[in-house]
């Protein structure tokens, strides 16, 4: 069945994108054509953004108590975050667009001409970015459910609750933190918040898998088409042995040239969508990783325990494997330089010499994506993120 429903989210159409397309199409990430269903999406949309007003709310409204505003706060930030990335995607959904058509042409592209070795870097691509976006659901169905289910089972494992709930000493345990007109912790109120509550975090964490995996798999392909470029850098000058004319060494220089420059292109308008998100994306997490690690060191439920690190993987899964993923392109850009110097440059005559030169003058551009103006998105940023978050904790125990 699963397999079956693997299978399903294929498409010949989209043979990279194919399972990434049918979740944002799912979710109204990516906005249908026909605008009544576009105003539903968007309305649905609103009432998340709305749902996380109503968490920053509670916040000012439970102030006074320290642990209750660090819970809140720990959700309220994945929430504020989800929504950020949605919005700002159907705020600048044109431009999303160009990126989607772009990796689907060249992806296509490179399906179409490639040879045994392209075609080995093309199913390694693919392969790596089904098992991340298959991964991701995995990950996020499971996140979810942990959220919602935290605190039924907080519920059952603590007798001492139990009893204060049915004496009136203990609230009711709601899933979430936010702010509603009614009064949420006795009956009817409290169940409808309940289903409020789970409608919500559901479809907030189909947003966020959505989302993510897009941005990763999209990551990915730009550095597998950096390798393809290379491997066809590396036959510019012709087949290792066959040595080909000058007039035909000039059009496949134009032809790298062009899609190089066409990536370039590409990868930064992809940037300039994707930088702002990460740059609020950055210093929320270091926040949250600081929450989580300040109520580890506090829980004294061993239930409570398990979902703190639960959450804590989550959070630091999440931005490692973007800066992971991005600072793979980085060095893959970097690496593209060495192209023309593979190929057997040394038995090309003058003429063809140069023209490898300016190829390789033009591969030093390199493909960067950045978190807001101030840091690249790579390890060494995923290591300052962590110290960061340690060094708020510290602050915030003494």
């Amino acid at each position: 069945m699963v397999t079956k429903f693997l299978e399903s989210l294929e498409d010949h159409k989209q043979r990279l994108l194919g399972p990434n397309i049918w979740i944002m199409t799912s979710t109204g990430l990516l906005l249908p054509e026909n605008n009544f269903f576009k105003v539903v999406y968007i309305i649905i949309h609103e009432l998340v953004t709305l749902f996380v007003i109503t968490q920053c709310v509670e916040i000012y409204v439970v102030r006074s108590d320290l642990d209750q505003v660090i819970e809140n706060v720990k959700i309220s930030l994945m929430s504020i975050m989800g929504v950020i990335k949605s919005n700002s995607f159907l705020f600048e959904q044109n431009r999303w667009k160009q990126v989607l058509e772009y990796v689907t042409e060249a992806d296509e592209y490179e399906r179409v001409h490639k040879d045994k070795i392209r075609g080995e870097i093309i199913d390694r691509y693919t392969k790596y970015c089904r098992r991340v976006t298959y991964f991701s659901f995995i990950f996020v169905f499971v996140t979810v459910v942990t959220v919602i289910s935290t605190p039924l089972l907080n519920f059952l494992s603590s007798r001492n609750f139990r009893e204060g709930f049915r004496n009136g000493s203990e609230p009711f345990p709601h899933i979430c933190s936010s702010w509603t007109p009614f009064d949420k912790n006795h009956s009817p109120g409290s169940w409808i918040t309940v289903i409020w509550h789970i409608c919500m975090c559901a479809y907030g964490g189909s947003l966020v898998a959505a989302y993510d995996t897009s941005i990763i798999v999209i990551m990915k392909f730009f550095g597998g088409k950096l390798d393809l470029l290379r491997e066809r850098a590396k036959l510019v000058l012709g087949p290792p042995g066959n040595r080909i004319s000058d007039d035909e060494v000039k059009r496949m220089l134009r032809c790298l040239h062009h899609e190089h420059i066409l990536l370039i292109k590409q990868s930064r308008l992809f940037n300039s969508l994707l930088s702002p998100v990460m740059f609020l994306y950055v210093a929320m997490c270091s926040l949250n990783l600081c929450a989580v690690a300040f109520q580890l060191t506090s829980a004294t439920s061993a239930t409570q325990k398990l979902f703190l690190a639960v959450f804590f993987l989550f959070v630091i899964a999440q931005i490692f494997i973007y800066c992971w993923q991005s600072n793979d392109v980085l060095v893959k850009s970097k690496q593209l330089t060495l192209g023309p110097y593979e190929s057997e440059w040394w038995a090309a005559n003058a003429k063809q010499m140069q023209y490898a030169l300016m190829l390789a003058g033009q591969f030093r551009i390199q493909c960067v994506f950045t978190a807001g103006p101030f840091a690249s998105l790579t390890l060494p940023t995923f290591i300052t993120i962590v110290k960061g978050a340690y060094s708020y904790y510290t602050l915030l125990r003494k």
